[in-house]
């Protein structure tokens, strides 16, 4: 049989025989199938014995690094710093002079209403984004180192467990027997107290200037006072020094930047507002509580809708109420402004026994007209911050009673900058006019 009859019987078709002799090589090779080696019947399999160390098959947990959680710091907590000078069981009190009891009660009251108080270092842990701090909170200072802050002030500081910042100026510390010691100090250390400079001399830091030939004196003065007043300490009490008060609550950028300079972490003043996250670490206000008068202890227990702190018994109000201008919790557009006092219901006022004192300035020089009874301040730099308060205290000379009252009105810092500025200067002018127009 030819070629092509072979195709025909396998049913192949002649354009496919190129590849049918590869077809019949395969089932050749299938046919024979493959040649595969036989095992060596002769060698037996060899055991390996090996050493095994034993494994503990009991499941254990797995150790992980322990990374603790970072902080949640609300930057809308609120904190309100008090500021005493006095707590005396002696006398009447007066205007930096609370009694025991007074005091006593504030302190309770805090206890009362749930409000923390915390140390200035838990407040610049917060400020630092370290450690959070509660919502509404206090910070307890007192100033200058009157003997009382150990006898009177210190048990009920402890009673409460209450931690608190009190600032030394180096000339009255040990000066007299009402001044504390060395000893005390160290004892209000031990008790939970962080101690503060309120500079060497108390003297005011920046109209003393006026009393120097020169810049070089009165920068070099300035250093003693500042950082002079902080060595000192630290020296003397083996503890560090961080916060500054400024004497009489006067500042300026200047004198921040100076405190800054000498090693300080923050300062304060007498500006009487709450502190938050946002405040100036070197000009961090305070509410100065004037012996037994309510008005600055109220302004800065008050949290708004979140806890407002009982009212102390016994504040002391003046008999007659006089016009001021600005109004109180009226809000000005003149950052240099004239701060007036109607006095002329009390008649024989002696204008030495008037003190007027305002945030960012302290104690200021007044002028005092005795035929009208108008009490007048012109600020002599310009206004810093929002919210200011007036505290006025003179003595009534028909029963020789002390008086005291406060105030506060509110600065619109951008009002500068608008185009009708001038305009709104002369409307206040003329409004603060009207409302003395009778004199």
């Amino acid at each position: 049989m030819n070629y092509n009859g072979l195709c025909k019987l396998m049913k192949v078709e002649k354009r496919s025989y190129k590849i049918f002799p590869c077809l019949v090589f395969l089932l050749i090779l299938l046919s024979l199938g493959c040649d595969r080696p036989e095992p060596e019947t002769g060698v037996d399999n060899i055991l390996i014995e090996e050493d095994l160390e034993e494994v503990d098959l009991e499941p254990k947990p797995m150790t992980l690094p322990i990374v603790p959680p970072a902080p949640i710091i609300d930057k809308s907590s609120r904190v309100t710093i008090l500021g005493y000078h006095q707590i005396s069981d002696k006398g009447s009190p007066s205007e930096m002079r609370i009694s025991v009891g007074k005091f006593r009660s504030q302190m309770q009251a805090l206890s009362d209403a749930g409000v923390k108080v915390i140390s200035f270092k838990d407040f610049l842990k917060w400020k630092s984004n370290e450690e959070p701090i509660p919502e509404m909170c206090v910070i307890i200072t007192v100033d200058d180192g009157y003997d009382d802050l150990y006898d009177n002030a210190l048990p009920i500081l402890r009673e409460f467990n209450y931690p608190f910042t009190f600032y030394l100026y180096t000339d009255f510390l040990g000066g007299s027997g009402r001044t504390l010691n060395s000893s005390e100090v160290k004892e209000l250390l031990a008790s939970g107290g962080e101690l503060g400079s309120h500079s060497v001399s108390h003297d005011f830091l920046v109209r003393a200037k006026r009393n120097f030939k020169d810049d070089l004196s009165y920068n070099n003065w300035l250093i003693k006072e500042i950082k002079g007043s902080k060595v000192s300490l630290e020296e003397k009490f083996g503890t560090t020094v961080s916060s500054f008060a400024y004497p009489y609550g006067e500042y300026s950028d200047f004198l921040a930047n100076e405190v800054e300079a000498a090693g300080y972490v923050s300062a304060v003043t007498v500006n009487g507002a709450k502190a938050n996250y946002k405040s100036s670490i070197f000009e961090l206000p305070r509410y100065i509580i004037h012996g037994n008068n309510d008005i600055n202890w109220k302004a800065g227990t008050s949290f708004g809708g979140g806890g407002r702190i009982s009212e102390v018994q016994g504040s002391s109000k003046p008999s007659k109420i006089p016009r001021v201008w600005p109004l109180p919790k009226a809000e000005i557009v003149n950052r240099l402004p004239v701060i007036r006092v109607d006095l002329s219901e009390y008649e024989n006022i002696d204008s030495k026994e008037i003190v007027m004192k305002v945030t960012g300035f302290g104690s200021v020089p007044t002028e005092f007209d005795e035929l009208t009874g108008i009490l007048k301040w012109q600020a002599t730099r310009r206004l810093r911050v929002k919210r200011h308060s007036v505290y006025l205290s003179f003595v009534d000379p028909s029963n020789g009673r002390a008086e005291s009252f406060t105030w506060s009105f509110f600065v619109n810092l951008e009002a500068f900058y608008l185009p009708e500025y001038k305009d709104k200067i002369k409307f206040e002018k003329e409004s603060a006019d009207r409302v003395f127009s009778d004199q």
